[in-house]
């Protein structure tokens, strides 16, 4: 038998689907990715084998587009039976950071995506590939920790007899085994950060919100539906005290995709963490946060507040402005909360949503840079923006730069600010001083 070649068993194909979902790859065609709107040459060295626990997506109205050494980036339309194809793409799990799109180029009439964040996607030796990086190394990634729906049930079934009119507590049950939130298994199951989800309004539009959206307006409906109710300052400190007694290094969070702004609820927020710092210093209490109210910040600083997460699309005040369509609030409030969390002296990350070729593009960079010299946060969390890339950057308005590339930005912000951890979680404090 002849001897296969190192090179023919690491041959890249591109990869499509049929209108049915399932994927196939190219022959005889190069694959391609996206960079904000621009085609790219895949590499190598962007690839990591797609992580257990990720998914694959179809992306209907999207026709897929791979290079042809004559003709350069060309789009598919139809594979060789005739049939109209759609591209394919990846969606990675959580502590991994995209760093090109699918390249495709969108058909008239096509739908608006749904709120995902899609990742490019190759074949290779007949397994999927995707560019990417792991950012975070916290066990709290790896998927394979939640595949254990009986501990979970009976540990709901003894947390609802031991709490029957605890509110907060339904709610975890339902994004647990509902939604499948991995934050909220992790309080069922005794383990890292648990969420504490509080309030049922916003002071934002965000266009990629999860848990609303004008469907009219927006093309799409909510990944999931907003929390309803408001907990008490009782029910949340009862939440809070259940998962920091029994978990070492815990964290509990307030700010989650199925809620609004908790900043809204600071006043019952505060009497909240009061009641918890009463009982206990054990666990770390933080905010997600938009940053909109910063007197409501310093409040629940002085209450015993650890660290604080505000979310970002852009440091750029145009593409925020644009992206969150804020209610009574500006851009200089969101700076100013930052501030004060920055003088307390608690831990202050910035939740930076990313987007190949807009996060990453010369000018962003460079705002980015001075966001931080103005700003020295502790953390920067890096997430994928969950949201149809070509309705995102219509959207905001965007104006393109030449795109550095997502790893080599990280690199250079490692550079000038060694200081600034890059992740994914919100850590807890006994971490604090150090690098995770």
């Amino acid at each position: 038998m002849k001897p296969v070649s190192r090179k023919a068993r690491q041959t890249l194909r591109g990869a499509y689907c049929d209108t049915d979902g399932t994927v196939y790859e190219m022959p005889g065609l190069g694959p391609v990715f996206r960079t904000g709107r621009r085609f790219v040459a895949v590499e190598r060295s962007e690839l990591i084998r797609l992580p257990f626990g990720s998914e694959l997506f179809s992306m209907p109205g999207r026709t897929p587009v791979f290079h042809d050494k004559k003709r350069g980036f060309t789009a598919v339309e139809r594979d060789d039976t005739g049939a109209e194809i759609w591209a394919a793409a990846s969606f990675l799990c959580s502590g991994y950071l995209r760093t090109y799109l699918p390249a495709f180029v969108k058909s008239a009439g096509a739908p608006e995506l749904p709120l995902w964040a899609y990742a490019g996607l190759v074949l290779m030796d007949g397994e999927f590939y995707a560019p990417a990086l792991r950012v975070d190394r916290d066990a709290r990634s790896d998927p394979a920790l939640h595949l254990n729906d009986a501990d979970l049930n009976a540990s709901a079934r003894s947390i609802k007899k031991r709490y029957p009119d605890n509110r907060l507590m339904r709610q975890l049950e339902r994004c647990a085994t509902v939604y499948r939130c991995l934050c909220a298994r992790n309080f069922f199951l005794g383990r890292f950060e648990a969420p504490l989800p509080t309030s049922p309004a916003c002071n934002a539009r965000c266009l990629g919100c999860l848990s609303y959206q004008d469907a009219e307006e927006s093309g799409f409906c909510q990944s999931q539906e907003r929390l309803d109710f408001a907990p008490t300052p009782e029910e949340i400190a009862q939440v809070v005290l259940h998962h920091v007694k029994r978990v070492e290094k815990s964290v509990v969070s307030f700010g989650q995709g199925c809620e609004g702004e908790p900043l809204l609820r600071w006043k019952d927020i505060s009497k909240a963490i009061s009641l918890v710092r009463a009982r206990t210093e054990r666990g770390t209490i933080t905010m997600n946060t938009n940053g909109s109210l910063p007197e409501g910040v310093r409040a629940l600083i002085d209450a015993g507040l650890d660290s604080l997460r505000v979310s970002l699309n852009s440091p750029t005040e145009g593409y925020y402005l644009r992206y969150y369509r804020p209610r009574n609030y500006g851009f200089d409030d969101v700076k100013r909360s930052i501030a004060i969390a920055l003088e307390a002296g608690i831990f202050v990350s910035i939740n930076l949503f990313f987007l190949p070729g807009f996060t990453d593009m010369e000018t962003e960079v460079e705002s980015l840079r001075s966001f931080l010299r103005e700003f020295p946060v502790n953390m920067i969390q890096a997430r994928n923006l969950n949201m149809d890339p070509d309705l995102y950057l219509d959207r905001i308005g965007f104006r393109e730069s030449e795109p550095l590339g997502v790893r080599a930005m990280l690199r250079c912000l490692k550079e000038e600010f060694p200081q600034v951890r890059i992740g994914y979680y919100n850590p807890p404090k006994e971490s604090f001083g150090r690098d995770l």
